[in-house]
């Protein structure tokens, strides 16, 4: 069975340190937003302002393409 190559530096703990810190202030954002009671209002009108239309879209106006020439092929002997 091959073995995995080991790591011969491990990572800073620094490095551990400050990407648990970020990880905690975004999940600490997250949580806020969430348990906000206006952000579902936020949400419902950023909704509707992207939605609002209820007419249906026009349809775009369709056009062929056309090939600029025709290719010819040859045969090599």
């Amino acid at each position: 069975m091959p073995r995995l190559p080991s790591r011969s530096n491990p990572p800073d703990p620094r490095t551990i340190y400050w990407a648990l810190v970020a990880a905690s202030c975004g999940l600490l954002l997250l949580a806020g937003l969430t348990l906000n009671p206006s952000a579902s209002s936020w949400i419902s009108e950023a909704a509707q302002a992207e939605f609002a239309s209820t007419a249906p879209a026009e349809a775009a106006a369709v056009q062929v393409a056309q090939p600029a020439m025709t290719v010819h092929t040859a045969r090599a002997r």
